[in-house]
């Protein structure tokens, strides 16, 4: 039974019956056990509490209150992720709209650049609304060098509303 004198790739008289029989009952190990050291023998008493681990409510209490608050933050993060998701898809179809329409107005610019060329505007002035070009005659030029020349061409006191009820409290008191 000995390790060293064996020829066998296995020892089986680890695994004999009579003699963990003999263990389990007298609850000592055998001499050639001792020597070998390859099994523990362990007594049904001290097994069954090794087994049984007394339960703590204070430990039980914390782990839960634990997972709630993981779980919690769990919820919470992802919730937050679904509304960025959410503002970033209205984001995206802002500046879609806003492309589209950028493009739509550079089109509307290019058709009045080129409608409103001098040509164009010189010929419809002519043919649709009778305007001729002005001779130097009809051209006056002011040289504002000496100041300003502005004149009031209207003497007229314009009444308003307010000036007229303003101006019947004035008259009642004087």
């Amino acid at each position: 039974m000995g390790f060293d004198n064996r020829s066998e790739a296995y020892d089986l008289s680890v695994f004999d019956e009579t003699e963990r029989i003999n263990m389990s009952v007298s609850g000592k190990r055998s001499k050639k056990r001792k020597k070998s050291g390859k099994i523990i023998s362990i007594s049904r008493g001290s097994s069954a509490k090794a087994q049984r681990r007394k339960k703590n409510p204070l430990m039980i209490f914390s782990v839960t209150l634990l997972t709630v608050i993981v779980a919690a933050v769990a919820i919470t993060i992802v919730q937050f992720n679904a509304e960025l998701n959410e503002v970033n898809d209205l984001i995206q179809q802002q500046n879609a709209k806003l492309t589209e329409l950028q493009n739509e107005e550079a089109q509307y610019r290019l058709t009045i650049d080129s409608k409103l060329t001098d040509d164009y505007v010189k010929e419809y002035a002519e043919s649709k609304l009778g305007m001729t070009p002005a001779v130097n005659g009809q051209k006056k030029f002011v040289s504002l060098s000496n100041g300003d020349k502005g004149e009031i061409l209207s003497d007229e006191n314009t009444a308003t509303v307010f000036t007229a009820i303003l101006d019947a409290f004035s008259g009642a008191f004087l």
